[in-house]
């Protein structure tokens, strides 16, 4: 009985020593069966399947005939133009003639590469209306008709005055003012007026008739006389026109109311109008040649030498 109760004494006094023990012999067991070794998987061996080769069976193709697709409305098809093509092959086509071969065989025919194809006198701006005695003349403008009054205007101008125009910014009429004589734009002046008596057939009277000479510097050319008897008078100025043809083109050249000696020209020629005879309608042309310097006169004539 005294053995018991001390080992009933040991129990209560070691037993949370005990049970402390008890515990942790609990978790190590645990923790020894819950860690285990990793084990790798053993390696396969895969071995590669040997895959024999069909041979390969050539089948036939079928071939689907091509269809053209229609050609769009207007437009012809690919066979048509093919058709007019050859068409047009079997037909002669007549080579384009190049027009300096043209001008090259003017040329052969007259070397000299210049023609006159216009000569004619210009008609008078102004006619001779009235005079007053020796100093004052009335002209009447002959490019200016008036369709309100019917009739040309009239300018009354002293003699021996220079005169420059001037147009209305409206009515776009003309009216000549007194300038001087180096006044770039003076148009008009009559040099001189004298007046003349012939005797009538029919009668014992005479007739008085007015020449003035005028100059007009627009118009150019020398100065020309008129008379009160002339419906419409000419002027000593000229229209006159070239045509040159010995370059690759032709080319007109526009004299008219040009001074004598003026140049003109291209293409390595330089034309020169050195004389003028009025009657026969020939001009006297002189062509230098550039390159060589090689001088050639030559009368050229409306009447011959256009064709």
């Amino acid at each position: 009985m005294v053995l018991l109760w001390i080992a009933f004494l040991a129990f209560l006094i070691f037993r949370e020593k005990i049970s402390h023990f008890l515990s942790s012999t609990e978790t190590a067991e645990h923790v020894s069966v819950t860690q285990t070794e990793e084990v790798e998987p053993p390696e396969v061996v895969v071995e590669p399947k040997i895959v024999k080769e069909k041979p390969v069976e050539l089948t036939e193709v079928t071939v689907i005939p091509f269809a053209p697709l229609e050609p769009l409305p207007g437009k012809p098809s690919v066979g048509e133009e093919m058709e007019k093509t050859e068409e047009v092959s079997d037909k002669k086509v007549t080579p384009k003639v190049d027009p300096r071969d043209m001008i090259i065989a003017d040329y052969d025919k007259d070397p000299f590469g210049l023609i006159c194809t216009k000569f004619s006198r210009l008609p008078s701006r102004f006619r001779l209306q009235s005079w007053d005695g020796t100093k004052k003349v009335v002209l009447e403008d002959l490019e200016n008709y008036d369709h309100g009054t019917k009739s040309f205007p009239r300018h009354t101008l002293s003699v021996n005055v220079p005169y420059k125009e001037l147009k209305h910014a409206v009515t776009d009429k003309s009216k000549f003012v007194p300038c001087k004589a180096s006044d770039r734009n003076k148009r008009l002046q009559v040099l001189s007026l004298n007046i003349k008596h012939e005797a009538l057939s029919f009668s014992a009277g005479k007739k008085p008739i007015a020449f003035a000479v005028l100059r007009d510097y627009k118009l150019g050319g020398s100065p020309y006389q008129i008379t009160n008897e002339m419906e419409k008078p000419l002027a000593s100025a000229y229209d006159i026109e070239v045509e040159q043809f010995n370059g690759p083109q032709k080319f007109f050249h526009d004299l008219t109311g040009k001074p004598r000696n003026h140049t003109f020209g291209g293409w390595g020629f330089e034309y020169k109008l050195i004389g003028q005879n009025n009657s026969d309608r020939t001009l006297t042309i002189q062509r230098k040649e550039l390159k060589t310097g090689k001088i050639t006169r030559k009368d050229i004539s409306w009447d011959v030498d256009v064709p």
